[in-house]
């Protein structure tokens, strides 16, 4: 028997070129709607209608919430989230260390302070950890569900309702997961998400925030969304209504062209995360033939995953050459979309967060206030990987994806069989090219 020499010891790659999940799709109905709106010479929507109004009578439809409101990206709906319920300087709000630091550092912007709280196992909020972390400065709480997969809602809101503490969901990851049953981003004060390109509802850049409170509403729109928009759908009657003419100097309005893109795509969500199921089923199997390697984030007792990414988990005690030599040999056969998640570096790790500093003021505390040892040991040991959705016309092209998976992972693990290939000392050079 031939010995399998593997792509990144020297042999032929399996794939014959660079392979990655391919979104946003390009659905010529997606694409005429931004002809379309493009033809029609709205390229700015000053208030509240169009195909903005269009898209937050869908998601408020879709999320059973009374108010959406449409942002340039995902960061800016967590300012408005932020805004809206009221934190300003002296404040401390309760934040996963394990998340992309977007979800954090609008905090900065109001002088209000992250207090980062360590993370579970599969990567999501931990409340025991941020028990001990509640002072008399506490206000809020923010949530990201990683990956996709929900938070334990029934824990979160149970301790924020507990700690009197106003509950922000990030749902970047999430657009359609579910907590028994019902949508992430509507158990608390305030969900938002992001809509920037890789995201499952994606307008090349934007955002969402979306609320059951009149007051977050209205304040978010004051902060983003001066003049018109703000003067024709804030409560007239508020304290805050005299300066909608103005707002806070900043917008946050979303391009029309990117809404019209997205807009068809809101109607299938349910579908693609039903079909994201199978999909992750089939990830799992075929990257857990190799011994030390565990799915971390798939759906599981009333929480079903958005899959944003499937994360895996790599025993390096199992896997020689752990988490690393697993991602350069997928790598190498051609499988680029075997990733390291390097931009979500658990954030007690970056020196904002070490030594935070705010526009608007100074801080007497500091972010880190316990040790990080379960987002430290995921930040080591994991990898992820897309998972498909099959939109209709695509389904093809998202069993080519499926098959080149496992073209990969069948080499590999051929390769990990045969004893006499076998490196027990195989480990990456500073290069990122494996030695042995």
């Amino acid at each position: 028997m031939t010995a399998t020499t593997l792509a990144v010891d020297g042999g032929v790659p399996v794939l014959g070129q660079p392979t990655a999940y391919p979104w946003p799709k390009l659905r010529p109905a997606w694409c005429e709607a931004v002809n379309r709106q493009l033809a029609s010479g709205q390229l700015s929507i000053y208030d509240r209608s169009g195909v903005v109004a269009a898209f937050e009578d869908a998601w408020s439809e879709g999320h059973s919430l009374p108010y959406s409101l449409v942002t340039n990206s995902g960061t800016a709906a967590l300012h408005s989230a932020f805004y809206g319920i009221g934190l300003g300087p002296g404040d401390e709000v309760l934040c996963p260390t394990y998340t992309f630091f977007a979800t954090a550092v609008p905090l900065f912007q109001l002088g209000a302070l992250p207090v980062l709280v360590d993370c579970r196992p599969d990567g999501s909020f931990d409340t025991e950890a941020a028990a001990a972390l509640v002072t008399e400065r506490t206000r809020a709480l923010v949530v990201t569900h990683m990956w996709g997969l929900p938070c334990e809602m029934d824990a979160v809101v149970s301790f924020a309702s507990r700690h009197n503490l106003d509950l922000v969901e990030d749902c970047s990851h999430a657009h359609g997961a579910t907590y028994a049953g019902q949508r992430v981003g509507t158990f608390g004060a305030a969900g938002a998400w992001s809509l920037q390109t890789q995201k499952l509802i994606a307008a090349g850049e934007g955002g969402v925030l979306a609320t059951d409170r009149r007051d977050v509403y209205d304040r978010a729109q004051l902060l983003g969304h001066f003049n018109k928009r703000a003067m024709k759908e804030m409560d007239p009657d508020g304290p805050l209504y005299p300066y909608a003419a103005t707002g806070h100097g900043l917008k946050y309005r979303a391009h029309p062209l990117g809404i019209a893109f997205a807009l068809g795509q809101v109607a299938e969500l349910t579908d693609w995360i039903s079909a994201k199921q199978r999909y992750a089923r089939c990830l799992t199997e075929l990257f857990e033939r190799i011994d030390g390697v565990t799915a971390l984030t798939h759906s599981r007792d009333g929480r079903v995953s958005a899959h944003y990414a499937l994360l895996f988990e790599v025993d390096p005690d199992v896997l020689s050459g752990g988490r690393d030599w697993l991602v350069a040999a997928c790598n190498a056969e051609g499988l680029d979309d075997v990733d390291v998640p390097k931009a979500t570096s658990p954030l007690h790790t970056l020196h904002l967060f070490q030594a935070p500093i705010s526009p608007v003021t100074s801080y007497d505390r500091r972010c880190l206030r316990a040790d990080y040892p379960v987002a430290d040991r995921l930040a080591a040991r994991t990898f992820k990987i897309s998972v498909p959705c099959a939109p209709v016309g695509f389904e093809d092209e998202d069993e080519r994806y499926l098959g080149a998976v496992q073209e990969v992972t069948d080499k590999i693990v051929g390769w990990l069989a045969e004893p006499r290939t076998r490196r027990p000392d195989a480990r990456l050079a500073p290069s990122g090219q494996v030695v042995g």
